[in-house]
């Protein structure tokens, strides 16, 4: 078979090993009929295209398996073998119903150019690719992407980024990360990875639809950047915290975090705002850990959330935070439903606490505490400890408690706004 075709050729290729490099030219379709590969040598380009269609053939070998130009439709293609990079697109690659497997560790998957496209729908990765799929000022529009044993599925700086259903198992490094740009990801599931999403570098990512589980870090970690999240399932995140929010401004509403040995969310400065939201058995893996929600220098706006079963505090809040609450109901926190202190603020409109250990809210220094309403309903110490010689102040509404409050002076009747 010839390694070059001319302009508007259309090819039937039996099944065959075809030795190249092969350079399409414009307007060319290329169809495999059974097994048909195109095979390169080291320091080779298997596939150089331009206006090209490519439908049921394999490429194997090569440095490079395929460089496509503008205007490249790949269906149906297995890629494999190759030594430095899968593909490297600089103008526009639709690559459909498609596999990549990578025999060599830690080889590139496909790349995409500052200013080119790719599009890929039912596209699957599997052994050891580093990023499986890269780009630096490029834009992926990308539909059912799956990966296994892959470092990183998708690595994205300063791009466009759309993403709807997508899987990542068994890889070493985050699973999905951007930094700078803009993302738009749906129905996202990762299991085993270093991280499930990063961000960095002033990203600006919203999901919908997230499921992290089995991670060696944390299930998300958000740095410097802008995330708004929703119907996210983090379970098992390993040390850290599920959710790490570090000088970033992050949305975030029915989420659920279970079975965590560190903490449910860190926030530390920045701003979040997270409603409608679960927690529910984090461990603690060091001391005075294990809460659901631990705040630090940063402004916070909860609401809706239940937190059940943690080994530190349902609400830690400290560093100068200011942290407002609608609802929040405790249920078995075993040092404190609310713990606060360092000069920090917070104002909770309804409290519920269910058992637990020690006080329902702890106020151990010169910290601002205004509760409108709390319940405490048994287990607990009582409800509310304040160190007065601290300079600690709590504000109470309304009171009520199975077990009595002691008097002190700096627990007094909340002021009206």
């Amino acid at each position: 078979m010839p390694a070059q075709w001319p302009d508007g050729a259309v090819l039937h290729v039996n099944t065959g090993l075809y030795a190249g490099p092969f350079t399409f030219g414009q307007h060319v379709r290329v169809e495999g009929h059974g097994e048909v590969v195109l095979t390169g040598e080291a320091g080779q380009t298997v596939v150089t295209a331009s206006d090209t269609e490519l439908v049921g053939v394999s490429v194997q070998g090569g440095d490079l398996g395929l460089e496509a130009g503008a205007g490249v439709r790949l269906s149906k293609v297995h890629f494999s073998g190759q030594r430095k990079r899968v593909a490297r697109v600089h103008g526009a690659l639709v690559l459909e119903d498609s596999e990549i497997i990578a025999r060599l560790e830690g080889i590139d998957g496909v790349g995409v150019d500052r200013g080119a496209t790719l599009t890929a729908r039912h596209l699957a990765f599997s052994g050891g690719i580093r990023r499986a799929l890269q780009t630096e000022g490029g834009r992926l529009e990308l539909e059912d992407v799956r990966a296994e044993g892959v470092k990183t599925l998708v690595h994205a700086v300063e791009a466009d980024v759309a993403l709807d259903q997508a899987s990542a198992r068994a890889g070493t490094g985050p699973a999905f990360f951007f930094a700078a740009g803009r993302a738009h990801l749906r129905a996202i599931t990762v299991q085993g990875h270093e991280y499930g999403l990063q961000l960095a570098r002033g990203a600006e990512v919203d999901v919908d639809g997230l499921t992290v589980g089995g991670t060696a870090q944390g299930c998300v970690s958000v740095l410097h950047a802008r995330l708004t999240l929703a119907h996210a399932e983090l379970t098992r995140c390993g040390l850290g915290a599920a959710l790490e929010l570090t000088d970033s401004d992050t949305t975030a509403t029915l989420v659920n975090v279970s079975k965590t040995p560190d903490l449910g969310v860190l926030v530390r400065q920045g701003a979040l705002t997270l409603t409608a939201s679960t927690f529910s058995f984090i461990s603690g893996s060091r001391e005075s850990l294990g809460d659901a929600v631990h705040v630090r220098d940063a402004k916070v706006r909860l609401d809706g959330l239940r937190v059940t079963d943690v080994e530190g505090s349902g609400l830690f809040v400290s560093s100068l935070s200011e942290v407002s609450v609608g609802s929040l109901e405790v249920e078995r926190a075993r040092q404190a439903a609310v713990f606060v202190e360092r000069g920090s603020q917070v104002r909770l409109e309804k409290l519920l606490v269910r058992g637990g250990g020690g006080p329902a809210v702890v106020v151990p220094d010169g910290a601002r505490v205004q509760v409108v309403s709390l319940s405490v309903a048994g287990g607990n110490d009582l409800p509310i400890y304040a160190e007065c010689r601290a300079d600690a102040q709590v504000e109470v509404g309304r009171l009520e408690s199975t077990v009595p409050q002691l008097e002190s002076q700096c627990i007094t009747p909340l002021r009206a706004r």
